[in-house]
């Protein structure tokens, strides 16, 4: 029997794709239905409703098969039965003891289940939503047409009315908080891999300096929301890299460029930003500095770089930069900033490098 469960499962498509927390809700349900229809027995026995006691083990049957079909069948089987098990049950008790006792309610965690299946289309809910209020309404005016088969006395009135109120408050309120929950924690974890995608947009992944977007991004920001505040900026480049790749490799090359990121980091701290240009060259930029100011930023960082002895496995080398800075004069377009630098660099390149330009 237990084969041929979990062959039925299996051809089911939707089975392997139930979230977690739907199988604990729609578990539970069947469980908190479990103890309201025992307290149902218990309740009709000790009032000597002994025929209608016995009524209720059909019902209390079939939760206890829903819950333990929770671990065998894919989920819109089970589903279907908890369905079957409400409906039947509302219908039932509403008819034999009337609609004051508040066995109807159970309309409501049912629709709340049911709502928030994810394999169910707009289309499939919108039916579910117009089925459980159609369901409501013909019985709220049959019970106005008709008296219930089994007048209660006051007692026994009151009885019913908390029992069903009790676990009709204790299932729709789990379930919600579950849903709503599991909704947060949801939203949380989009939110944080949102995060992690934008930072990983806009950065270099070798490095993990800003990358070349995310500097022009807040570049152009600078010059349209305060084109009256002064900055800074620099070009870097590193001298004859290219022979550093080729004599000692490119692992070597890669692990030059992520040590003098991370110097360049220490060194600049929050007084400025620093991004991967380029192969390996480096943008610098200082809001709020005239270049005098920037100037001695970039002084620090190329004297460190000088004294900075790279080392990967049995390999070491230093090695030099050169910088071209140039100052924001409130009227050049960004791309004319940027260009004053990058030629002020290539000119310490070929007045002999390892120096800055300003």
């Amino acid at each position: 029997m237990t084969v041929l469960l979990q062959n039925i499962n299996n051809h089911n498509p939707d089975s392997e794709n139930a979230p977690f927390y739907y199988t604990k809700a729609l578990k539970s349900s069947c469980i908190v239905m479990c103890a309201y229809f025992v307290s149902q027995i218990l309740f009709a026995s000790i009032m000597g409703y002994t025929k209608e006691a016995m009524l209720v083990l059909i019902w209390l049957a079939g939760s206890v098969a829903a819950a333990f079909a929770n671990n065998y069948l894919s989920q819109r089987w089970n589903l279907l039965f908890y369905s079957a098990i409400i409906v039947s049950w509302v219908i039932h008790f509403t008819i034999m003891y009337g609609w004051n006792c508040g066995g109807h309610n159970f309309i409501l965690p049912l629709m709340v289940i049911a709502l928030f299946y994810i394999h169910f289309s707009t289309a499939h809910k919108i039916f579910i939503i117009v089925l459980l209020f159609a369901l409501r309404m013909f019985l709220y005016c049959y019970c106005r047409m008709q008296e219930p088969l089994y007048p209660l006395e006051t007692v026994p009135y009151v009885i019913f009315q908390i029992i069903n109120t009790l676990f009709f408050f204790f299932n729709i309120a789990y379930a919600c908080m579950l849903f709503s929950t599991n909704i947060q924690k949801a939203e949380k974890e989009l939110r944080i891999t949102n995060q992690e995608l934008q930072k990983q947009a806009l950065t270099d992944p070798l490095t993990t300096l800003y990358n070349r977007r995310f500097m022009m991004d807040i570049l152009e920001k600078q010059i349209t929301e305060h084109p009256k505040d002064v900055f800074a900026i620099a070009l870097g480049d590193i001298d004859l890299f290219k022979k550093v790749n080729d004599t000692l490799g490119h692992n070597f090359g890669d692990q030059v460029l992520r040590d003098l990121s991370q110097l360049f980091k220490e060194k600049i701290g929050d007084r400025g930003y620093v991004c991967r240009w380029g192969g390996e060259e480096f943008f610098f930029y200082f809001p709020n500095m005239n270049i005098d100011e920037a100037y001695e930023i970039i002084a620090g960082i190329h004297t460190a770089v000088g004294n900075t002895i790279i080392h990967y496995q049995e390999y070491s080398c230093s090695v030099t930069m050169t910088f071209g800075m140039e100052e924001y004069d409130y009227s050049s377009s960004l791309v004319d900033l940027i260009k004053n630098a990058d030629d002020k660099l290539y000119f310490g390149k070929k007045q002999g490098r390892n120096r800055i330009v300003f």
